[in-house]
């Protein structure tokens, strides 16, 4: 089967709006294996190692392990809405900023191409994220955020993540999302 790298960003202004964009990326594809069937459907992970939680309210970056843990629950939840076509318990899991800003459906939109081309990273559980940078926090119109970047090490080509999350009380919750993976098949 060929397997397509499709790359869909959603990605939202605090305290302004969501901005849903949708940018294809054309012309690149590749031969090779579709993922394997996905385990997304399972219960969250548990931690890894213990550790303590870092305090969002005092805008604390978590440690290597907490982030592991908070980057693989988010790209897991996200994996099931795609695999169930369903955005109701991810839109929940979201900052509640963010579920004032859109809808499950509009999710379901902006995340059709996934959809469409049978996107699923499952595989993911069983793995450990590479980080491209450290997690860090940063300003954007005027709230702090966490970022973090990095990658899956899937087959055939790498799942990339750009996560973004604001502080809840003492818990860091998803704000934002840009994920690049691939398709069992081009539509």
């Amino acid at each position: 089967m060929v397997s397509g790298l499709i790359a869909i960003a959603v990605v939202s202004a605090i305290g302004l709006g969501c901005f849903c964009n949708k940018d294809k990326f054309e012309g690149l594809s590749n031969t090779g294996p579709a993922t394997s069937p996905s385990t997304a459907a399972s219960p969250s992970p548990a931690a890894t190692k213990s550790y303590t939680k870092a305090d969002a309210s005092k805008a604390e970056v978590p440690s290597d392990d907490e982030m592991q843990d908070m980057v693989k629950r988010t790209m897991l939840d996200f994996n099931a809405a795609l695999q169930k076509e369903d955005f109701n318990d991810f839109h929940k899991s979201v900052s509640k900023v963010w579920q004032k800003q859109i809808t499950p459906e509009k999710f379901k939109e902006s995340f059709q191409d996934f959809i469409n081309g049978e996107a699923d990273f499952g595989e993911i559980s069983s793995m450990q994220a590479k980080f491209t940078s450290p997690a860090s926090i940063t300003k954007s119109t005027g709230v702090k955020t966490l970022e973090s970047r990095g990658e899956y090490a899937t087959s055939p080509n790498a799942t990339e993540f750009e996560l973004k999350y604001i502080a809840e009380g003492k818990d860091w919750k998803l704000i934002g999302l840009k994920v690049y993976t691939n398709v069992k098949r081009q539509y």
